[in-house]
């Protein structure tokens, strides 16, 4: 079988791996950074993840969910703060035992890294950086942390390194792909609540503070801390440029975040030692060149953050390029443009909805009418179970390809919009009229189904 060439070994590059090992290829997995498992850790590097299905299927289809549970901590709701303190909750599930999964990044990175190596035909590189590529004669050139450079030929390659990704760059330069990186006027840090004080916080929650030009974030970790997310404009009114000093950064936090700020014992230190991340959405096709280099995860299609589905997509990814590998028996020229094919209109979707989730979680969340819908959405789900199941249950708590929850939302929006637009309260909605609505859109998901 192809020895097979990945570029990064973070999340998706190293579980891929593990997926490629096991079919029984001789897989070589290169990383600019340093072993993360020996390496002094990169705080405030990322932020904290959510893995719902789509994640745990992938890692499943791999026997590593037992392995990965441990590091897990249940988010059952949303706990959204408002400035004046009132604290509102919001279910994420139909049900108690539907919730997402909060993780360390480094965590799980670390702990694929060593599932991987217990593999003998995977082989990691770390401190190795791709610095040129021929794509026509298929060499990699890199460099090794000395500087001294050297070529490695090889038979197929998959690039997994991420937003940045310096091959799906070099393809686009080398004209054999059309590829953007569209970036958000938004920054992101990352910032500790303590687990002292974070105590009063609900556990097993996801944490919000909308405000109205900016966010805080916060997904609960084993030890009960919380690890925040900060997320402001770049330039202008309340931004990174604008909180430059020490008592600016104090007054703006305890002014906007008072509950959270009495909570943040190292927030100087940690504004300003922690690196201010970018957000961006990279659109590209299609995803391979040839029968021989293939893009995936985030180099193919990086999304934002917001509906915490780009680590559960890139896994995805994998389970789904798995199986296709399966369906054309590892013949990588049918494999490749099938994938494409298959993957596109979903990522594509995935990518629609996380900006419409910003705008959810940013400014609609604190909306009286919104909120009305969310509570409208949990009742419809309970009296009508097999008909409505909503846009965000289809995509955290199923396999559901991405792009048809999202034209399940358009229908629900529609309906949603229909029942409480002479609406004001839960109580007054009359359900015989429902009935008769619902009728309607079951019909129009049967004629959803049939496209």
């Amino acid at each position: 079988m192809k020895k097979i060439s990945i570029i990064g070994s973070g999340l998706v590059g190293t579980l891929l791996s593990i997926y490629l090992a096991r079919r029984g290829y001789e897989v070589h997995v290169y990383e600019a950074r340093s072993d993360p498992r020996i390496a002094i850790a990169d705080k405030g590097r990322s932020i904290n993840l959510a893995m719902s299905c789509r994640g745990l299927t992938g890692l499943t289809e791999v026997g590593l969910y037992n392995t990965v549970k441990k590091l897990l901590v249940p988010m059952r709701a949303r706990a959204i703060h408002e400035q004046n303190g009132d604290i509102k909750y919001q279910s994420f599930g139909r049900h108690r035992d539907e919730y997402i999964n909060a993780v360390q990044r480094n965590e799980l990175n670390n702990l694929l890294l060593d599932e991987a190596s217990r593999h003998p035909q995977i082989h990691q590189y770390f401190d190795i950086k791709i610095i040129d590529l021929d794509l026509d004669k298929k060499i990699l050139y890199f460099q090794h942390q000395g500087g001294e450079t050297e070529p490695h030929p090889y038979e197929l390659l998959i690039g997994a390194d991420g937003a940045a990704s310096f091959v799906r760059q070099t393809m686009a330069e080398q004209n054999k792909i059309s590829a953007t990186r569209s970036f958000l006027p938004y920054g992101y840090k990352e910032l500790s609540l303590s687990n002292q004080s974070s105590q009063q916080f609900a556990p097993e929650h996801l944490h919000l503070w909308p405000r109205d030009s900016y966010l805080l974030l916060g997904n609960p970790n084993t030890d009960d801390s919380i690890t925040g997310s900060l997320f402001l404009p770049q330039q202008g009114k309340n931004s990174f440029s604008e909180l430059d000093n020490e008592l600016k950064v104090n007054q703006f936090f305890k002014s906007a975040f008072p509950d959270a700020f009495t909570s943040m014992p190292d927030l100087i230190e940690e504004f300003f030692g922690h690196p201010t991340g970018n957000m961006s959405t990279i659109k590209c096709e299609p995803w391979h060149y040839q029968d021989h280099c293939l893009l995936i995860g985030d180099a193919a299609h990086g999304i934002v953050p917001f509906f915490g589905q780009g680590m559960n997509c890139g896994f995805e990814d994998c389970r789904i390029l798995d199986h296709l590998l399966n369906q054309y028996q590892d013949d990588w020229s049918k494999v490749m443009p099938a994938f494409f094919k298959t993957r596109k209109p979903n990522t594509d979707a995935v990518s629609m909805m996380s900006m419409d989730n910003y705008h959810e979680i940013q400014t609609d969340i604190r909306d009286e009418h919104f909120n009305l819908k969310k509570r409208l959405e949990q009742e419809l789900m309970h009296h009508y179970p097999d008909v409505y199941i909503s846009k965000h249950v289809l995509v955290m708590f199923t396999n559901t390809p991405y792009a048809q929850a999202h034209a399940i939302g358009v229908l629900q929006k529609e309906l949603l919009d229909e029942i409480c637009a002479n609406t004001k309260e839960i109580n007054s909605i009359k359900w015989n009229e429902i009935n008769q609505l619902m009728e309607q859109y079951d019909k129009k998901l049967a004629n959803l189904r049939l496209i």
